[in-house]
């Protein structure tokens, strides 16, 4: 597992064991290493605070510089996360996430940067860091001073994280989904926020795969009608059967719903 914790407090004594690592709540981060490395900038830390993200992610090789990280990140309103080095995550690795998720940039298609984090945080991934794979600075602007070509898509995601992350801190996990047929790009989870349920449904398909179209089985005790998707504001209603809930899963590549429903009484 790799080592992380959350900065909130950062003592003069050496790094925390991985067993002490602090679990935090729900946040998009951004991998950064300093400019030069090791050395952070305020003004980096505002421009990564303006595109959306609520922490950055710093490296344990550069521990010397956190304290001034820190008091940077706070004025930017950002939190820090220690961590070892990133893990870039896959369709299959983000049906078992640890806590904390890593998006390679370099290495996963732009259309997948929203299925990748939802299904992650489906299961249980609580901090996504985007890695933009640079040794210095934040990855936000070209060589030209641009922006980078990931940036619009890598915030967007980061913004519908952010929004939704009182929510999801509250998400169990609720009772298993039944698709018929299968279908191996497509992944459906349930779960419980307390009051309402929400639905998470992925499909990681490759650009120009054909769209999944199949169903997805739910507990009878799951209302069936009016759920609301929650980045639109549009509603759906599923089908009540004698032992389920039917819904018509439709996702093409790279889509995403999350759903909810208040719970009512029985």
């Amino acid at each position: 597992m790799v080592l992380a914790v959350v900065l909130t407090a950062w003592p003069q004594a050496a790094l925390p064991a991985a067993s002490a690592a602090l679990q935090t709540r729900t946040q998009a981060s951004l991998w950064y290493r300093g400019l030069p490395a090791g050395v952070p900038r305020q003004a980096d830390l505002d421009a990564i605070s303006a595109a959306g993200f609520s922490a950055v992610t710093w490296p344990v090789l550069s521990v010397g510089g956190a304290a001034e990280l820190r008091r940077m990140a706070a004025a930017s309103g950002l939190q820090v996360v220690i961590r070892t080095e990133p893990v870039p995550m896959t369709p299959d690795a983000a049906l078992r996430p640890d806590t904390y998720v890593d998006i390679s940039v370099p290495r996963t298609p732009v259309p997948l940067y929203e299925a990748l984090v939802w299904r992650s945080v489906a299961h249980g991934a609580r901090v996504v860091s985007f890695d933009a794979g640079v040794a210095e600075g934040t990855g936000l602007a070209d060589e030209s001073g641009r922006p980078s070509p990931w940036l619009a898509p890598g915030s967007a995601v980061a913004r519908q994280l952010a929004r939704n992350a009182t929510m999801v801190d509250t998400l169990r996990r609720g009772p298993s989904v039944r698709i018929e047929p299968p279908s191996s790009a497509l992944d459906v989870v349930l779960l419980d926020a307390v009051r309402s349920w929400v639905i998470i449904a992925t499909n990681v398909s490759v650009a120009g795969t054909a769209p999944s179209d199949t169903y997805a089985f739910l507990p009878r005790r799951v209302p069936p009608a009016e759920w609301l998707n929650l980045f639109d504001g549009s509603t759906i209603a599923m089908l009540r059967q004698p032992e389920s809930v039917r819904w018509h899963v439709l996702l093409g590549p790279g889509d995403v719903r999350v759903l909810a429903i208040d719970k009512i009484e029985r």
